[in-house]
């Protein structure tokens, strides 16, 4: 399978982000809302909400990096196909922990089982772009070392922005999704310290 080219690997996970991102909603859509209690049904329904909001965004922000660095692959191989599908398991599992966040917001384990989830994702986004960069899979115009180590540095900082709130969501689960919010610090500082360089795939 060595050489082969790209289309493939992007439609299937275009088609796994696409269904991922729609099951989301379900918890929602099965919400029940009664005509003299609409404020107090909706109202109830806000962390379901919320957390159908944030994993909206964190679905769609890791389809528009896996977008990009499928565009800098010019090769796959048999073992990049399993390293994408080692993400995609993540991103097709995250909706339970969306679901099991939105229900017990205040949970520890909840917090705990969505913040190791996104850990996961992050961490096997990163380890396929280091394997096709060690295995010379990237297109050396669209992929110079500059972009290569700026990917790697998002990769581990997304990672490690959620690590904090493992412990602190034992104490305190709420605090442990405001330390959530880290990722922006950590994201601007991998960015200020590896920028990316280089052509941007078009």
């Amino acid at each position: 399978m060595s050489g082969h080219g790209t289309e493939r690997l992007a439609a299937f996970s275009d088609g796994v982000f696409a269904i991922a991102i729609t099951l989301l909603v379900l918890p929602l859509t099965g919400a029940e809302i009664h005509d003299r209690t609409v404020t107090a049904d909706l109202e109830a329904l806000f962390p379901k909400v919320v957390t159908f909001a944030l994993s909206f965004a964190v679905i769609g922000r890791f389809w528009l990096l896996h977008h990009s660095d499928v565009q800098r692959i010019a090769r796959t191989d048999s073992r990049l196909l399993v390293f994408n599908l080692v993400f995609l398991f993540t991103m097709a599992f995250l909706p339970f922990p969306t679901a099991v966040l939105g229900e017990s917001s205040d949970s520890a384990a909840a917090a705990i089982l969505y913040a190791v989830t996104i850990v996961a994702a992050a961490l096997a986004s990163t380890a396929m772009w280091w394997y096709a960069a060690r295995r010379g899979l990237l297109d050396p115009e669209r992929a110079p070392a500059a972009q290569v180590r700026a990917n790697l540095a998002g990769g581990l900082a997304a990672a490690a922005s959620f690590v904090p709130s493992i412990p602190l969501a034992v104490v305190a689960p709420g605090w442990a999704k405001v330390s959530w919010l880290l990722l922006i610090p950590f994201s601007m500082i991998a960015d200020r310290v590896y920028p990316a360089g280089g052509q941007k795939p078009h």
